[in-house]
C-alpha cells in the first residue's frame, strides 16, 4: 500500500508541475508548436537519467539495493505524471490533421531525439557527482 501511495503522491505533483510548465511555456512561445510538451518530455528524460544514475551509483558504491520507495516516488510517480507521451501523441496527430505535416514530423523528431539525448545526459551527469 505504501508503494501505491508514493506513486500517487509523486504522480500528482508531477502532473501539477507539467501543467504549470506547459501553460507557462505556451504563454511565452505561443501555441503554433507544442513547445511546452517538448520541454517537459526532454526535461523529464534528463531527470529520469539523472535520478536513475544517482540511484545506481549509490547502489554500486555502497552495495545497497536501489531504494525502491525513492524510485517509485520520483520516477514512476513524479516523472510519470510530469512527462506527457499521450499529449505528445495527440498534438502530433492534431498537427497532421491540420495539414502541418512538417511541424508534426519536427515534433516527433525533436521529442524523440532530444529526450534520448537528455536521458543519456542525465546518466552522464550522475556519474560526475562526487558520491563516496
Amino acid at each position: 500500500m505504501q508503494h501505491l501511495f508514493l506513486v500517487f503522491v509523486g504522480g500528482g505533483l508531477g502532473a501539477v508541475c507539467r501543467y504549470l510548465s506547459t501553460t507557462s511555456i505556451g504563454a511565452v512561445f505561443g501555441s503554433n508548436f507544442p513547445f511546452g510538451t517538448l520541454f517537459v518530455n526532454t526535461l523529464g528524460s534528463l531527470l529520469m537519467g539523472f535520478i536513475m544514475g544517482i540511484l545506481l551509483l549509490i547502489a554500486e558504491r555502497t552495495g545497497a539495493l536501489i531504494s525502491e520507495p525513492m524510485r517509485l516516488l520520483l520516477t514512476v510517480g513524479f516523472l510519470g505524471g510530469f512527462t506527457t507521451f499521450s499529449s505528445f501523441s495527440l498534438e502530433t496527430v492534431t498537427l497532421l490533421h491540420g495539414g502541418s505535416v512538417v511541424l508534426a514530423v519536427l515534433n516527433v523528431l525533436a521529442n524523440v531525439v532530444l529526450s534520448l539525448a537528455m536521458a543519456a545526459a542525465g546518466l552522464m551527469l550522475a556519474h560526475l557527482l562526487p558520491l563516496s
